[in-house]
């Protein structure tokens, strides 16, 4: 989170002076009105509805509500779980994954609801309320808003590798848009650094870092959630879920790029850190 500050700082230090204090402020305001829509929709008067078509949700069917209502009041009656006010909601997908929302949204994918054993199901749940109760939802608001003005400038970053990979996907495709966004950050830093002064190189080379240091912070709350679903007693059909999304270890010449701005850690190195003594681990707490 530290870089990400930084390189919104450089961003908005750079603007105010290639531009204009006025311009800064008009693009602030724009920011921070941005900001208590969001808070408003996913904290204070949460819009459940909207906040999970922003994120491609639609609500369950009837046998997918069945085996979400079921394995969510299973694990609710574990000790130390709190499962009260959670929104259970469905992604669209082929493949096996979850999603721990603001305004306690927990989504499973249909492939996930329609597939897994019911033990699994709940392993899978166990872990995303994981995420829920080992960082605050408002911390995780906090951090979207704070990061928008990154995410943006990455985006127009990665937009050249975007158009030549078009929807190519895998380590190649990651390594081509990366290299194009760091040649494009070089420009800019170049472009920008007789107006802006050092600032300029500064938003560059966090630009150009924060992706990774983000991707790692986000592997860390992965372990930290599987921690969570460890200590509820869903070790083994967690590990079963996981085996399931297992994919062989890239050999091509990009492949450490998956590694670096993956989400999620290895598959290997999860299960690795599942069979840990859980002494010394804290337990799930109400959020």
């Amino acid at each position: 989170m530290t870089v990400t500050v930084a390189a919104v700082a450089s961003i908005v230090i750079v603007v105010e002076r290639c531009a204009g204090v006025w311009v800064l402020a008009t693009l602030c305001g724009a920011w921070l009105l941005a900001g208590v829509t969001l808070f408003d929709a996913g904290w204070f008067h949460p819009r459940r509805d909207l906040l999970a078509a922003a994120f491609g949700l639609r609500r369950p069917v009837a046998g997918e509500s069945d085996a979400l209502s079921t394995a969510w009041a299973n694990l609710s009656q574990r000790p130390g779980v709190d499962g009260w006010g959670y929104s259970l909601w469905i992604q669209q997908s082929p493949q096996i994954n979850a999603y721990a929302g603001p305004a306690r949204l927990v989504a499973v994918t249909s492939w996930a609801v329609g597939t897994l054993p019911p033990r699994e199901l709940e392993a899978v749940l166990a872990h995303e309320y994981g995420h829920h109760i080992v960082s605050d939802a408002r911390l995780r608001l906090l951090e979207a808003w704070i990061s928008a003005p990154v995410r943006l400038a990455q985006r127009l970053g990665t937009l050249p590798g975007r158009l030549v990979t078009r929807r190519a996907t895998g380590p190649i495709a990651t390594a081509v848009r990366y290299v194009s966004a760091v040649l494009i950050l070089a420009v800019a830093a170049w472009s920008l650094t007789p107006a802006a002064g050092w600032p300029a190189t500064a938003m560059a080379v966090l630009l150009g870092v924060e992706p990774l240091a983000t991707a790692a912070r986000r592997r860390r709350a992965e372990l930290r959630a599987d921690a969570i679903a460890v200590h509820l007693g869903y070790r083994h059909e967690l590990a079963d879920a996981l085996l399931r999304r297992q994919r062989p270890t890239g050999t091509e010449p990009a492949a450490p790029f998956r590694r670096w701005f993956d989400d999620h850690p290895p598959i290997p190195d999860r299960l690795r850190a599942m069979t840990l003594p859980e002494r010394g681990r804290q337990g799930p707490a109400s959020p």
